[in-house]
């Protein structure tokens, strides 16, 4: 088990957190400010201020020294030494058979004779995370590791980052702000507000009822809509957004109308053509913006009903309907996945 119990009074912000979980794999989650990098740095020891307990494998860590506690922290800069090769920054931290596995798993064999400032942010950030792993952590923290990549590169890292806790036995922590990276990198999720856990538990559970929770907007949700209500019917109510996008939503009895509507990337399906005799009560026609794939899906950015519109689907369905930059496409969303965020 993992777990973290936090306080500290950091000027102005207040942190009092705590989460515990089971598993491989975890992430901390929120807005920038909500304390998701002070967690992470407290926990690798950096934070001498923050008072609490800090438990990894059943071991309370908090009075040990940073180098005491065989943590794996990487920062969001990598922080190489730039004069040395991607070998000498990984064995400064370690040789033998922990870093020989690392270098293997992140593929950095062919990079291992070039100086660390010849290398791409992908390649920084493999080898840091190499460099963490050489140490024989028992746990990785990862600082935003996506952050300093473009987009487009980060789908050819997120497998090296899935693989680690199987192909290793390490487990990793992950700090993002980035629902996408969470769901393909994490079994748990703790979401942070403020310097507080507002939610913790599956990803998928925690970011489906994030309107329930309160926190929709902090989650990351891929399509929120400014709305107001133009027409009601039975169990329907016609909405229209702030770029005149009309929308039919599911309505619920004794619920107030709501101010902004939001629909997940997965919740939205794909045509390449106009459909017909589907239950689907919003069919919008658009054009691709662009494709950006992360892990094992891809996200297609869209034009459609006078808004921007971001859908989750796999290569395959990309390949099948001919998805790219530029063609044409129709959205296709029931009325039940338009949620209301009051």
């Amino acid at each position: 088990m993992t777990s973290f119990d936090l306080r500290a009074r950091l000027g102005g912000f207040l942190l009092e957190a705590a989460d515990s979980w089971e598993g491989p794999s975890a992430a901390l989650f929120g807005a920038s400010g909500s304390g998701k990098s002070t967690i992470l740095e407290a926990m690798a020891g950096l934070r001498r201020e923050v008072e609490g307990s800090v438990v990894v494998g059943g071991e309370d860590l908090h009075a040990l020294r940073p180098a005491k506690r065989r943590l794996g922290w990487v920062p969001q800069d990598a922080s190489l030494f730039p004069h040395m090769t991607a070998r000498g920054n990984i064995d400064f931290a370690g040789r033998g058979e922990a870093a020989e596995r690392a270098i293997d798993a992140l593929e950095l064999r062919p990079l291992l004779d070039r100086r660390a400032s010849a290398l791409s942010g992908g390649e920084r950030q493999r080898v840091a995370i190499a460099r963490a792993l050489a140490s024989r952590p028992r746990l990785l923290l990862l600082d935003e590791p996506l952050a300093s990549v473009d987009r487009p590169l980060r789908a050819r890292i997120v497998p090296f980052l899935q693989r680690i806790p199987a192909d290793l036995g390490v487990p990793m922590l992950l700090v993002s702000h980035d629902p996408h990276e969470v769901l393909a990198l994490a079994s748990h999720v703790a979401v942070l507000d403020r310097g507080r856990v507002v939610a913790q538990g599956d990803p998928r559970g925690i970011f489906a009822s994030a309107a329930a929770l309160g926190v929709l907007e902090a989650l990351g949700a891929e399509n929120l809509f400014e709305s107001k209500v133009v027409a009601r019917s039975s169990g329907v109510l016609s909405l229209e957004t702030a770029r005149g996008c009309r929308l039919e939503m599911a309505s619920v009895a004794g619920f107030p109308d709501p101010a902004r509507v939001a629909v997940r990337a997965e919740d939205i399906m794909l045509a390449a053509h106009p459909p017909e005799l589907v239950s689907a009560q919003n069919i919008l026609a658009g054009d691709v913006l662009a494709l950006e794939p992360l892990g094992d899906h891809v996200y297609v950015r869209i034009a459609g009903g006078g808004e921007s519109w971001v859908a989750k689907v796999t290569p395959r369905a990309v390949e099948r309907l001919s998805i790219a930059p530029g063609r044409p496409v129709h959205l296709l969303i029931k009325a039940h996945a338009i949620h209301a965020y009051a």
